[in-house]
């Protein structure tokens, strides 16, 4: 790789997570009591030393937008979806990495939304 300006200590590996699903997030709610606000983005936190024991240096986490069920359809990317938590939940993961060198890489899929999603409703 040195022959393209990059060194191994330049190189991320990955470890990708589906956080609506590895958190046991429930992923088509049936009731507001579904959504509620739960911080389950902090159940990865535990295993964030799991992923450097693989020799993983790098969280890529599937969708955490606001989102209607399965996360890729978004209605606000601006928002956690709240059956992950809120912005401090997000920040608490974040932080963790940060703490232990992991770089942290998030799935956007920008062309796909909910039909919540403002301009898809307009």
């Amino acid at each position: 790789m040195s022959g393209y300006g990059m060194s191994v200590n330049d190189t991320t590996i990955w470890w990708q997570v589906y956080p609506l699903g590895f958190t046991g997030a429930p992923i088509r709610p049936s009731n507001e009591g579904e959504r509620a606000l739960t911080p389950r983005l902090d159940a990865i936190i535990p295993w964030l030393d799991y992923l450097i024991d693989m020799g993983a240096n790098g969280l890529l986490l599937g969708p955490v937008f606001a989102s209607e069920t399965h996360g890729y359809d978004t209605v606000d990317y601006y928002r956690i979806d709240s059956r992950l938590g809120d912005d401090a939940a997000f920040d608490r993961l974040i932080d963790a990495c940060r703490n232990r060198g992991i770089r942290v890489m998030l799935d956007g899929v920008f062309n796909h939304v909910g039909r919540s999603f403002p301009a898809f409703r307009d």
